[in-house]
C-alpha cells in the first residue's frame, strides 16, 4: 500500500464503526470525518482499487480481508502506543491520543513488537479498549 496517513485513518474508522456495530456508509464516514460525501466517495474509490474495500453504489462498504488486516494493525498500534505513553512515560489520558495519531503510522515492526514486550503483552489500552493481537 502506498502509505498515506489519510488512507490509514479511513481504514481505522471502518474498524471503529464495525466495532460498534455501525454500518459503514458514505454518510457515516462523512459525519465521522466531518467532510463532504464526495470526499468520502473519492477515498472509497481509491481503497477499492487498492483491494482494501468492497462496495457497490448505495450498498454498505465492507473491508476486504486485506483491509481488515491493515485496519487491525493500525488500531493495535494506536492502542499500544496510548498504553505505553500512560504506563511508561506518565502521560495523562487526555494527552495520549494526538501523540498516538502521529506515531501509529511508523512501519517498523521491531518498534511495536518491542513496545508490546515492554508492556508485558497487555490486552487493554488505558481507555479499556481491546488491543488487537496482530503481527506488525
Amino acid at each position: 500500500m502506498k502509505k498515506t496517513i489519510e488512507k490509514e485513518n479511513y481504514l481505522k474508522a471502518f474498524y471503529k464503526l464495525e466495532e460498534k456495530n455501525n454500518e459503514i456508509s458514505v454518510t457515516a464516514l462523512s459525519k465521522y470525518f466531518k467532510v463532504s460525501k464526495s470526499t468520502v466517495s473519492n477515498m472509497i474509490k481509491k481503497l477499492v482499487k487498492m483491494g482494501f474495500v468492497d462496495t457497490e453504489p448505495y450498498k454498505e462498504i465492507l473491508l476486504t480481508d486485506a483491509g481488515k488486516k491493515k485496519a487491525v494493525e493500525i488500531i493495535s498500534k494506536h492502542r499500544l502506543i496510548e498504553l505505553y505513553l500512560v504506563n511508561k512515560m506518565n502521560f495523562e489520558l487526555d494527552e495520549v491520543h494526538e501523540i498516538a495519531e502521529e506515531i501509529e503510522h511508523i512501519e517498523n515492526s521491531d518498534f511495536f513488537n518491542r513496545m508490546r514486550e515492554i508492556l508485558g503483552d497487555a490486552n487493554l489500552d488505558p481507555h479499556g479498549s481491546i488491543i488487537p493481537k496482530t503481527k506488525y
